[in-house]
């Protein structure tokens, strides 16, 4: 059962933590799913570049030339602070000296009759200063990656000193790692002391066969519920659903009860209320449970 869930997590659940939260927002969704899956490699030197290179495609970057005919082209109203702030104030004196200076330096980065008030150089300028300062021989590199080479990445960062990552994709991954070993750590502790409980109940270890056969049978029913009604499951879903064990041990070991059936009506009950709450997880874990727990019952009724 354990051996599923990697299989499981490695592709097709969410680990975005906003996800959690639910929201209607076309617009919150849309930004933030433009915001999250960009990834960006700081490069110290020349062959953490190569290796780099070697390990995933990135986007190119644009010219110079073309940036700047962009803005060129759509430089009307982009105003640095300073030329704003002089606009405003009418100081149109001063805003003379300052070009009448800028004429003599010849500093500008578009010929005078493109930009007669450097204006436009100003704001690029202003924009430059805001840029975070990278060391010497440092290259930034960002754009989209595949899952494949944010793994390749990530192992590569791993090996040397001289790469640097940073974005959600590499969290995202890294978390979805961490998640199947704490999933996989759970439920062998819950299945071990549900084993060590039952042998000092009934004595021999029979029961441990059909037991790991009725609580995988609530595992894949909670989990073809999850996909069925959601699409994609978040992973902390699957984390807290390891409680279905401690669950399903309860109903195999008193499978024979005449109030079994009130126990699971009460349960139901108990955790039908999470359906209707704002927050994504605990939608999941209502429904993930709840139908666990109904095959659970009749895997049990039916042995």
């Amino acid at each position: 059962m354990s051996g599923f869930c990697p299989l499981l997590l490695a592709a097709l659940v969410s680990t975005d933590l906003l996800s959690l939260v639910g929201g209607d927002s076309e617009l919150f969704t849309a930004l933030n799913r433009n915001l999250s899956n960009q990834s960006r490699v700081l490069c110290t030197t020349s062959e953490a570049v190569e290796a780099v290179k070697a390990t995933a495609e990135f986007e190119e970057l644009p010219s110079m030339d073309k940036v700047l005919g962009f803005y060129a082209e759509h430089g009307a109203g982009l105003l640095s602070a300073k030329d704003r702030a002089m606009l405003e104030n009418g100081e149109t004196n001063k805003l003379m000296r300052a070009v009448m200076r800028r004429d003599y330096a010849g500093m500008g980065l578009y010929p005078k009759a493109e930009d007669p008030y450097y204006f436009l150089n100003n704001y690029l300028m202003e924009m430059r200063s805001l840029l975070p300062k990278a060391g010497e021989g440092t290259i930034l590199q960002s754009g989209k990656l595949t899952d494949k080479e944010v793994r390749g990445l990530i192992k590569l960062a791993r090996t040397r000193d001289d790469v640097f990552l940073s974005g959600a994709p590499f969290h995202t991954m890294l978390a979805k790692q961490e998640s199947v070993k704490e999933i996989n750590i759970l439920s062998a502790v819950s299945l071990l002391a549900a084993i060590a409980t039952g042998f000092w109940l009934f004595g021999n270890l029979k029961f441990i066969l059909p037991t790991v056969l009725t609580l995988a049978a609530g595992f894949a029913a909670g989990t073809a519920a999850l996909f069925w009604v959601f699409g994609t499951p978040h992973v902390l879903t699957f984390i807290f659903g390891t409680s279905l064990i401690g669950l399903g041990v309860d109903y195999c070991y008193h499978g024979k009860s005449e109030n079994l059936t009130k126990a699971l009506i009460t349960t139901l009950l108990a955790f039908s209320p999470l359906i209707f709450s704002h927050v994504a997880v605990l939608n999941q874990m209502a429904v993930f449970t709840m139908t666990g727990l109904v095959a659970i019952y009749l895997c049990v009724r039916w042995r």
